[in-house]
């Protein structure tokens, strides 16, 4: 009979899931996002709310400050967005050096002696 393969999963401490449910919950910031930042499958991120809400998981699912939370996510988010307006820049010079070599005017070859 064949022999089932173990496989090794990855294990999350209770601080960082109660992390993970206290971010979740915040108002201005969707879980789907949390999960994504963290890494993380959202199915797993509503199951450790359940496992909180259940009292599976000990401690309480509080931030000292959500604010820092908060600003390091729209942080990131920033830090993206400028990103992609960098590149856009950057595609937007190297065309207008492509065409300011295209439409050079080419010298008069009849001024030389």
């Amino acid at each position: 009979m064949p022999r089932t393969l173990s496989k090794e999963y990855d294990s999350y401490t209770n601080e960082f899931k109660r992390l993970a449910v206290a971010l979740s919950h915040h108002p201005d910031i969707q879980a789907l996002e949390v999960a994504d930042r963290l890494a993380i499958h959202p199915v797993m991120l509503y199951r450790w709310r359940m496992e909180m809400k259940n009292g599976d998981i000990p401690g309480e699912p509080e931030i000292e400050d959500p604010r820092v939370e908060t600003d390091l996510i729209r942080a990131n988010q920033e830090i993206r967005r400028l990103k992609k307006d960098l590149l856009e820049t950057q595609r937007e010079r190297d065309f207008l050096k492509k065409a300011k070599r295209f439409f050079r005017l080419p010298k008069d070859k009849s001024s030389r002696s």
